[in-house]
Order: C-alpha cells, then sequence, then structure tokens
C-alpha cells in the first residue's frame, strides 16, 4: 500500500515537469547541476583560509622581528587573504548568475506551459536535490 502511494506521488509531482521539452529541461538542470557543484569550490579557499591562520600562529607569531621584516611579513598575509576573498566573491558571482539564470528560465517555462511557479518550484526542487543535492531553488513572484 505504501509502496503504491510513493509511486502514484511520483507520478503525480513529475508530472507537471513532463509538459516541459526535455531540452529545456536539460538546460536548467545542467545550470543547477554546475550551481551546486560550486558550492565545494567555495569550501576550498576557506580551508585554505584555516590553514594560513595555522601557519601563521605556528611559524610567524611569537617570534620577534626587526620593524621593515614584520611589515613584509604583514603586506604578503595581507595579500593572501586579499586574493582568497577575491576568490570566494568571483565564485559567489559565477553561482549567483547561475542561479539566476535558473530562476529566469523556470520563469518562462511557468509561462509558456501556463504552471503555477509554486507547483514548477516544488517540482524542480524535488528533481534537481535527487538528482545532484542542493538546496533546490526558490521562485518569486512577480
Amino acid at each position: 500500500m505504501k509502496m503504491e502511494q510513493e509511486n502514484s506521488l511520483e507520478k503525480e509531482q513529475l508530472q507537471i515537469l513532463e509538459k516541459i521539452q526535455k531540452e529545456e529541461l536539460d538546460t536548467i538542470l545542467g545550470l543547477y547541476r554546475e550551481s551546486t557543484s560550486m558550492e565545494s569550490y567555495v569550501k576550498i579557499p576557506f580551508l585554505l583560509f584555516g590553514v594560513l591562520v595555522l601557519i601563521h600562529n605556528v611559524f610567524i607569531a611569537g617570534n620577534s622581528y626587526d620593524y621593515e621584516t614584520y611589515d613584509n611579513i604583514k603586506a604578503i598575509e595581507l595579500l593572501i587573504v586579499g586574493v582568497v576573498v577575491f576568490i570566494i566573491f568571483i565564485i559567489a558571482g559565477i553561482a549567483m548568475s547561475k542561479n539566476s539564470k535558473i530562476k529566469e528560465l523556470l520563469q518562462k517555462a511557468s509561462q509558456k506551459h501556463n504552471i503555477s511557479l509554486e507547483k514548477i518550484q516544488e517540482e524542480f526542487s524535488v528533481l534537481g536535490i535527487h538528482l545532484y543535492g542542493g538546496r533546490g531553488v526558490q521562485l518569486k513572484k512577480k
């Protein structure tokens, strides 16, 4: 009985997405996959930042340096932190661009196929999370 309910629920949920053309859906899912894969790239700079703090605390902190050497160390550390922050902003910008393109394509598909935004958001999120993980999409009404 429970298995029958799950099968009917899956058929009912994916019924709306079947109205969208396969090529159109594949394009949106491809963007979603790329967007969710960006999350792992964001973790790398934060890990690098933690390693840099550890290196600073182990090798540099607590030692005495002359003023010129201290300024050079400080400048290098600030440069490295600036580069890491810049990388994080670039990755975030790319991910936000992909997410806005996903939302735009879903809204166009919603209007084109006369599907409510809530329904297409719910079903696409279920499908996207099932296939690629991530958090799904949140569409706003216009």
